[in-house]
């Protein structure tokens, strides 16, 4: 056969010109099908969950055929007012069962494609190396700068005010609170020694080594801390939604999540 083939190098310049930009376009074309085949998928996700969706962003990836995951990291506050205006989110995975519950009430969640999926714990930080040691929550008090997440957008800064609502000393308080727009800037405030003491999740303190646990706060002090998971009811990608979403939820991923000190719920 090849020798009916006619050699490249013997054919007209403007001939092989042509061959060599009809094979340009068809390269194009095929690599454009393969993007256009390629579905992504948006999550929108608390802060707090960045460690473990980050490790199972690959394996996602890897698992679900001509599907590209985002994740979209914030609180969970913020994420709840941004898909209730629109924001083209296919999940949600908040650290707030109020403000997911808010959106399921909205009719924005698929209230048969959601669960609630992990807990955590609130704890009391103080960075590694300070001059004046926090030994309790109540030693609070001597602390000139306490870091929070905004309440009104931040769960773990909503479940900090509560407990020191509960505790009887958020108003005592109040002048030295610092408040932070995720429970990760409470985590580098402490690591950089800027504050005397924050609120975060447990398993934001121990993703840190500059940072050390004062108190694990009594969960009896503030609310449940749930962290429900659930699809947009607006997503354009209802079939490639459902497969990441069941990885999500999945035994598999539930071991990735436990590693980093997260905890499942009884079924």
């Amino acid at each position: 056969m090849k020798k009916f083939l006619p050699s490249l190098r013997s054919l007209p310049p403007r001939l092989k010109a042509s061959l060599y930009i009809l094979l340009l376009t068809l390269l194009a074309a095929c690599t454009s099908m393969q993007e256009e085949d390629t579905t992504e998928i948006q999550v929108a996700a608390a802060s707090s969950m960045q460690d473990p969706l980050r490790e199972l962003e690959k394996e996602i990836d890897h698992r679900t055929e001509n599907i590209d995951v985002v994740f979209q990291f914030g609180g969970s506050g913020s994420l709840q007012r941004q898909i209730e205006q629109g924001a083209p989110f296919d999940i949600f995975l908040s650290a707030s069962e109020a403000d997911f519950n808010a959106l399921v009430e909205a009719n924005k969640i698929k209230q048969d494609q959601s669960v609630s999926l992990l807990t955590n714990a609130l704890v009391l930080i103080q960075p590694a190396e300070t001059d004046a040691p926090i030994n309790t929550i109540k030693d609070l008090a001597q602390a000139e700068m306490i870091a929070i997440g905004t309440p009104e957008s931040v769960p773990a800064g909503m479940f900090a005010k509560e407990t020191l609502e509960n505790l009887g000393l958020w108003e005592a308080l109040n002048d030295n609170i610092v408040q932070a727009r995720s429970v990760r800037q409470v985590l580098t405030y402490n690591e950089e020694n800027s504050v005397d003491a924050g609120f975060v999740f447990a398993t934001d303190a121990a993703s840190s080594d500059r940072v050390e646990i004062v108190e694990t706060i009594d969960p009896n002090l503030h609310a449940n801390i749930l962290y429900p998971i659930g699809i947009v009811e607006d997503t354009d990608h209802p079939e490639a939604a459902r497969k990441v979403y069941n990885y999500l939820i999945s035994d598999e991923a539930k071991e990735v999540y436990e590693t980093y000190g997260y905890r499942g719920l009884e079924e």
